[in-house]
């Protein structure tokens, strides 16, 4: 594949308007955890309560991601995802009315609670959709693109977040609260023949929760690289969850450094997203994967030997790149291996076992954090990342799988 060829995604004007919506929705995201982040530390002082800020979006995944993506496959990609924008919408825009009204800190943490539930609807149907608007031979590029895109926006939405976290407070809620709403207005354009949304039921949904897992369960090789890349991303939560703490405690920065890092992430994985079809797409996903993880491992340990904000920010911007490197073909080669009807229900069920895994990690390396240095708990991580890698591509199920 070729950059150019990555482009021809958009030949489609349905993934246009996805990836417009997108775009449109993704300059706010980072507001919301950058407030939170910052009012949560200043209201406290706490690295357990700033973590808990950044990755209260999380928990609905481990708690509820396995009904999210069969709620999906039940009501309709397209109309669940412009239901969930919706709710968001309204549930983001009233954090700022409840914080002005001196209501606790925890129903702040309720409306991203309700948010965060939307998304787990919302996230497998999106990736169970972007098959049905493009053309078998170009979905590794429209994979590929709709990453570097999303990544694009960070470098942007990043930085503005940053600016408007420190100028207007708890009021940058409103900004991604609209950005939800112009989101379901585009989607609400994407014209695909979906079938007629099903009765939902408890039972029905429970049945369909599990088909998920055993979809996973059932097929080697899904089953393998879910295993595999469950043990090595273990390492992410660490990473997202203790940043902020590493900006504002080991480095004594504000939020527009920590939005500074971010950036650095997404101008990486703009690059490596762009140039992937390229210099990857031939390469067999297993072994990309490996190779991905390997490198993150390695990163991670170099990030906690960053002796000053400068080399943290070139750091951070090669953890983005080795993102993509396993994100791109993880994506790819389970939409390519799972049937049409069940996507969504399965990738749900692959986000609720991703952070299923990631709350206790998320739990233990915050408490460590108040007690050791998050250069020392990244360099852990990091070397029990680089193990996994090495002893995955051992495995021949995970090394070729394509």
């Amino acid at each position: 594949m070729t950059g150019a060829t990555a482009l021809q995604a958009f030949r489609s004007p349905n993934f246009s308007l996805l990836w417009a919506a997108q775009v449109v929705s993704g300059f706010g995201d980072k507001i919301t955890v950058f407030a939170l982040a910052f009012v949560t530390w200043e209201l406290t002082r706490s690295a357990v309560s700033t973590t808990l800020a950044v990755v209260i979006s999380t928990i609905p995944y481990g708690i509820f991601g396995f009904f999210g993506g069969a709620i999906a496959d039940a009501v309709g990609h397209r109309r669940s995802m412009i239901a969930c924008d919706v709710v968001r919408m309204i549930a983001i825009a009233l954090i700022p009315l409840v914080l002005l009204v001196g209501s606790p800190l925890w129903v702040a943490y309720v409306l991203v609670f309700i948010a965060a539930i939307c998304s787990a609807i919302f996230n497998p149907a999106r990736m169970a959709i972007i098959p049905d608007l493009v053309p078998a031979e170009r979905l590794g590029a429209s994979n590929s693109m709709v990453y570097a895109s999303d990544r694009t926006v960070e470098i942007v939405g990043t930085l503005i977040a940053g600016v408007l976290v420190a100028l207007l407070r708890e009021s940058a809620f409103y900004v991604d609260a609209l950005t939800f709403g112009v989101s379901a207005l585009l989607l609400g354009r994407i014209a695909i023949d979906e079938r007629p949304s099903r009765a939902i039921s408890w039972s029905r949904l429970i049945a369909d929760a599990a088909d998920g897992v055993r979809l996973i369960r059932d097929h080697a090789v899904i089953r393998a690289n879910t295993v595999f890349s469950l043990l090595a991303q273990l390492s992410l939560p660490i990473v997202n969850g203790l940043t902020p703490v590493l900006v504002f405690r080991e480095f004594g920065l504000g939020p527009e450094h920590f939005g500074g890092l971010e950036a650095a992430i997404a101008v990486g994985a703009v690059l490596a997203g762009i140039l992937y079809p390229a210099f990857l797409g031939g390469v067999r996903k297993g072994r990309a994967i490996v190779a991905g993880f390997a490198l993150l491992g390695i990163v991670l340990v170099a990030i906690a030997v960053s002796p000053t904000f400068p080399v943290l920010v070139v750091m951070y911007g090669i953890l983005g790149i080795t993102n993509v490197v396993f994100v791109i073909p993880n994506m790819t080669l389970v939409q390519q291996l799972t049937p049409a009807h069940a996507r969504a229900r399965l990738f749900g069920a692959r986000f609720a076992l991703l952070n299923l895994t990631w709350l206790p990690v998320i739990l233990l390396s915050a408490t460590l954090a108040e007690i050791f240095s998050v250069q020392a708990i990244l360099a852990v991580a990091g070397i029990f990342t680089l193990a996994v890698a090495v002893v995955g591509a051992t495995f021949r199920v995970v090394r070729e799988a394509d």
